[in-house]
């Protein structure tokens, strides 16, 4: 996806708007991106930048991961 806001904050609630309920799968009760999910905008972990209030100019790519684990 690419950003339509000026934070990931901004962004993903846009998305949220626009798909009820995907926010739930990305943020848990505390409002915090998940554990087991990894956001990044462009090539950037969003956990070692500014999480939520990452900066997402015009044109940045936005990828959302859920991490998979197994045996």
């Amino acid at each position: 996806m690419t950003g339509e806001g000026a934070t990931l904050r901004e962004v993903l609630q846009k998305l949220d708007s626009d798909f009820p309920g995907i926010g739930a799968r990305v943020l848990d009760e505390s409002g915090k991106i998940r554990r087991f999910v990894n956001v990044y905008v462009g090539e950037e972990d969003v956990r070692f930048a500014d999480g939520l209030d990452t900066a997402t100019p015009e044109g940045a790519q936005i990828s959302v991961i859920p991490a998979v684990a197994g045996g």
